[in-house]
C-alpha cells in the first residue's frame, strides 16, 4: 500500500485559514462580544492604545422588551478611542490560535492521529 502524505500547500492553507478565523473570532467574538458583557477584558489593549494615560470606560446597557443590549465605550483620558476592539481582539485571536496548534499538534502526535497512523485519517 502506497503512504499518502499531506501536501505542504495544504498545510500552509489550513495554517492561514486557522489563522484568520481566529483573529476574526478574537475580534468579533471576544473582544466586542464578550467584551461588551466584561469590559475589564479590554483593557489587555491599554499598552497598545493609551500607554501614557489612564484607560478608563463606560458601560451601556439597553433593554428593548426582552432583550438586552450591552455596549462600551472606552476613554483615553478624556479623549473617546474607537479601536480598542481591533488591538484586544487581535491579542486574543493570537492566544486563540496557538491554543488550536497546541490541540493540533497533542493530536496529531497522539496514539489515534495521523502522525502514527497511515497518514491522512484524520478521526
Amino acid at each position: 500500500m502506497r503512504i499518502k502524505k499531506v501536501k505542504t500547500s495544504s498545510l500552509v492553507i489550513g495554517l492561514i485559514i486557522g489563522f484568520v478565523f481566529s483573529i476574526f473570532i478574537g475580534i468579533t467574538g471576544i473582544s466586542r462580544g464578550l467584551g461588551s458583557i466584561y469590559p475589564n477584558l479590554n483593557l489587555i489593549a491599554k499598552p497598545l492604545v493609551c500607554p501614557n494615560q489612564e484607560m478608563t470606560y463606560a458601560q451601556n446597557i439597553s433593554e428593548i422588551g426582552s432583550d438586552t443590549y450591552w455596549s462600551a465605550t472606552w476613554f483615553c483620558g478624556e479623549t473617546e478611542i474607537e479601536n480598542v476592539f481591533l488591538y484586544a481582539g487581535s491579542i486574543y485571536g493570537l492566544v486563540l490560535f496557538l491554543g488550536l496548534l497546541v490541540i493540533t499538534y497533542a493530536y496529531w502526535y497522539s496514539s489515534i492521529g495521523p502522525a502514527k497512523n497511515d497518514g491522512l485519517h484524520l478521526w
